[in-house]
């Protein structure tokens, strides 16, 4: 009787664990005690975080983005997955004095390249900008790629980094997963998605120590997870006959040890855009711009300045 008894009473106990579990905040990291130094990284972000965004609502959605820099052509930065605006502080602070700069935060409720896609334009309405330059990472370098199948008139240009072509693999790869994340606690999905940083994507980027102290500090949330899963497996067609499709000036930006696009979607993306130029980062891993800042700077400078090279590496 007294064991029947203990057995419910740890049934109960594990039970109650498990509810407080969902209850846990995510703790906030802070960039600037991980990271410990005091140098041009942390000076200018420190800088960037202290100036004044902007809000906009669509569709009953609140979107959160930065305007600003000077030049009569406009970048803008599409960060990926896991990111928000600041994510690009390393190449907005080089590119402000001679381009007008647009970057946002895509918010929580956004589950779709079109709602995606819808916010980004009505940005670009309110600020009265007409043609950008699309530089897009991971999920951002596929939402610009909808971005140009949808509205070619206002890319003059595209840069896709560490991005993926339209597929069904991340579909398929994490059916199971993507069915059983809803339920579990947000606490255990940070703690899980931290292990895999440090087994997989810290060491493809040299276990930069800015890198291990930027991504832990960016905002996280459940709904925000799946939410952008969900943009990154809405597949769309790609029309590549449209000749102002086509026509716009291509830049791939890939790492050769990317840990989280194969090198089957890495190969599709450059077979799918075949008129697009090419740079391979070597052993530099998903976040060049990053851990790899200054090259990367300069890579987006040529191409953006329209410098004759040979991007093939």
């Amino acid at each position: 009787m007294r064991k029947i008894k203990l057995k419910y009473l740890i049934l109960l106990a594990i039970i109650f664990l498990i509810i407080i579990s969902y209850y846990i905040p995510i703790p906030q990291k802070s960039f600037f005690e991980l990271y410990g130094k005091d140098d041009k990284y942390s000076r200018t972000l420190k800088e960037f975080k202290n100036r004044p965004v902007k809000f906009i609502e669509v569709n009953g959605v609140k979107w959160k983005y930065y305007s600003g820099g000077n030049g009569n052509k406009t970048i803008l930065f599409l960060h990926g997955m896991g990111g928000a605006y600041d994510l690009w502080w390393n190449q907005i602070v080089k590119f402000e004095n001679n381009y007008r700069i647009v970057t946002y935060s895509l918010p929580e409720e956004i589950n779709s390249l079109e709602g995606a896609v819808e916010g980004i334009m009505a940005i670009l309405q309110k600020e009265k900008i007409k043609s950008v330059y699309a530089v897009g990472t991971s999920m951002g370098g596929y939402i610009t790629q909808y971005l140009f199948n949808k509205h070619p008139e206002i890319v003059e240009k595209a840069v896709l980094g560490n991005t993926f072509p339209p597929n069904n693999y991340f579909k398929e790869k994490n059916s199971l997963l993507s069915k059983i994340v809803p339920y579990v606690p947000a606490i255990l999905i940070e703690f899980v998605g931290e292990l895999n940083f440090k087994k997989n994507i810290y060491p493809a980027g040299h276990n930069s120590k800015l890198l291990m102290s930027f991504l832990p500090s960016l905002p996280f949330s459940k709904k925000q997870l799946i939410g952008r899963y969900y943009v990154v497996v809405d597949y769309f067609q790609p029309d590549t006959t449209d000749r102002a499709i086509k026509r716009i000036p291509k830049l791939i930006i890939e790492s050769d040890n990317d840990p989280l696009i194969p090198p089957h979607l890495r190969k599709r993306l450059k077979e799918l855009y075949p008129e697009a130029k090419v740079y391979t980062f070597h052993n530099e891993g998903h976040f060049p711009y990053i851990n790899a800042a200054e090259e990367y700077n300069n890579v987006l400078k040529s191409f953006l300045n329209g410098y004759k090279s040979d991007y093939q590496n």
